[in-house]
């Protein structure tokens, strides 16, 4: 098993989100099972598979990372729908 190393963070012990504050503190203190803890930050989300949560149980034992969810729709005022050639 050869050791892989983080981008930019090859130093043992060094947090790769120290300018994140929001969420340095996961990769700090990993094993906390305070519920309040693993709340993600605002706009944020745990995003585990398919589907996507704004706080983890305390006990979690899955696989999740953190990120942000983009829909993949816009909406459009009324009036420019009339100019695309499909019913809305």
């Amino acid at each position: 098993h050869e050791r892989l190393d983080l981008y930019e963070c090859a130093g043992v012990g060094i947090n790769p989100f120290w300018g994140l504050r929001g969420i340095s503190k996961f990769w700090e203190f990993p094993l906390t099972t305070n519920y309040a803890f693993w709340e993600a930050p605002e706009d944020l989300f745990w995003i585990c598979g398919n589907r996507a949560y704004t706080k983890l149980p305390g006990d979690w034992t899955d696989s999740c990372t953190i990120g942000i969810i983009k829909p993949a729709f816009f909406l459009l005022p009324k009036e420019a729908g009339s100019n695309l050639g499909v019913p809305l």
